[in-house]
């Protein structure tokens, strides 16, 4: 056997493996992206919804803007009920704070954005940009339509109901 045919075998051998492991990677990639989109598509509400729309306002509450201080505006247009357990329940509007520029909901880093962790939504949920004003977790608790019974915020009752999560 000459020295160029053991160099072109060896080669031979080299292509083999790289084209082998391109179609290994590929699959993996394919089934780690179906995996992901099942697990995006089963969520609910979906994140996309929280953070266009439903980290905003309670479920039947319309946004209609911000205030000077950028916290969204929320209107009870709906005249549902609401209770005044703590003094800090407005029936007709409430103010809620937005999502700390260059931060999303959604999962993945879409847009550029950095994706809040579930840490920080809990701390997000549970914080109000005004000393006084009150919470998410706050209003679901002590603003709901009758004494001792939450209010409905989609997407957020689930972790205001749950433990703090550990780091």
């Amino acid at each position: 056997m000459s020295a160029s045919s053991i160099i072109i075998n060896i080669l031979a051998v080299i292509g083999f493996f790289v084209v082998v492991s391109w179609i290994i990677y590929y699959l993996y990639d394919v089934v780690r992206k179906k995996v992901e989109y099942t697990i995006v598509a089963n969520t609910n509400p979906p994140q996309s919804y929280m953070q266009n729309s439903g980290i905003k306002c309670p479920d039947y509450w319309v946004n209609t803007g911000v205030d000077k201080d950028g916290n969204y505006i929320c209107k009870n247009s709906f005249n549902i009920d609401s209770v005044n357990t703590n003094g800090k329940c407005n029936s007709t509007e409430m103010t809620f704070t937005p999502i700390q520029a260059g931060y999303t909901w959604e999962s993945g880093d879409p847009k550029g954005l950095k994706t809040l962790s579930d840490q920080e939504k809990y701390d997000f949920l549970n914080k109000s940009s005004v000393s006084g004003s009150t919470t998410r977790c706050s209003w679901i608790n002590n603003c709901g339509p009758a004494q001792s019974t939450q209010g409905i915020w989609t997407g957020v009752n689930e972790i205001c109901n749950s433990p703090p999560p550990t780091s």
